[in-house]
């Protein structure tokens, strides 16, 4: 049961990177698959509208010392009344974490240590109120949510000499979602883009430092992936898809558009299919998107 609830509710959560993980041999599929719906959850405590801070901090917390204890209780109890009405998948599956967190019992330390150092983080955040003042905050953020997800990537891969890049490959990721969410972040009174740089030059200048700086992180993606090994296609496709993405929407961003169409997505995943073995091939796709 708890193996098929997992599949089902990575579909109803996520559609890019249910793909994503679905195009994982066997061997790395489903700690994968678990270590998404654990960060998930974490997104969900860390993104809820209406959780006062320190509350979120508070459910942060119990859920990292769920995952380290195999025991959900004290975690279901502290979760709002009101999220075991809300529709939305993403609250059902903080509802029925007791049903997931056993399963990663069969899996490796490594998913945990991520999923309890992503918790402890965005707990740290939440206790701070979210305040972005600096681009070191913003790195240290960008690195909790997404560049220790890429660290412990590049561990299961088994490249732990690929570490630098790794990180680098994730926040690549959560720069080019953060341009992209900025006004409707803005509506919900919450900003990741430091706020020393938007007092001394404006919203503006700071839109176009988050672009820049994203470009940089996108072509340590590029290298990272490159230097993964070329039979090892199902991984490349992994890495590929959102780092292509990522290059494309940053690309309309830079245009003044919102966001790729499905049809480019499309595009980005019949050709990496055919062509992401191919060095050349990928630095020319990111040379034509940057």
């Amino acid at each position: 049961m708890g193996w098929k609830y997992a599949e089902e509710m990575l579909d109803r959560v996520s559609r890019t990177f249910a793909l994503n993980i679905k195009i994982l041999g066997k061997k790395f599929r489903r700690p994968i698959l678990l270590a998404y719906l654990y960060m998930r959850i974490a997104d969900t405590i860390e993104d809820d509208p209406d959780l006062p801070a320190k509350e979120k901090a508070n459910l942060l917390k119990k859920f990292s010392q769920a995952l380290n204890s195999g025991n959900a209780d004290e975690f279901l109890g502290a979760l709002p009344q009101s999220w075991k009405a809300k529709e939305k998948a993403d609250y059902e599956l903080c509802c029925n974490a007791a049903i997931v967190i056993p399963l990663l019992a069969d899996y490796s330390e490594l998913i945990k240590k991520a999923v309890e150092e992503m918790c402890d983080g965005m707990a740290q955040f939440a206790e701070c109120g979210f305040v972005i003042e600096s681009e070191a905050d913003l790195d240290r953020y960008c690195y909790v949510v997404a560049g220790l997800v890429g660290k412990m990537l590049t561990d299961l891969w088994g490249h732990k000499e690929l570490q630098e890049l790794a990180v680098s490959f994730g926040l690549a990721l959560q720069l080019v979602n953060i341009i992209k969410d900025m006004q409707e972040d803005s509506l919900r009174s919450v900003s990741f883009v430091p706020q020393e740089i938007c007092r001394e030059h404006g919203i503006d200048f700071a839109r176009e430092f988050l672009i820049k700086k994203a470009k940089r992180h996108l072509q340590d993606a590029k290298n990272y992936i490159k230097a993964l090994p070329r039979h090892k296609h199902r991984i490349r496709l992994f890495c590929l898809w959102p780092s292509l993405m990522a290059a494309a929407n940053l690309r309309v961003l830079s245009e003044g558009g919102k966001k790729i169409t499905r049809d480019a997505v499309k595009k980005i995943i019949r050709r990496t299919t055919l062509f992401g073995w191919s060095n050349l091939w990928i630095e020319k796709e990111f040379s034509s998107l940057s």
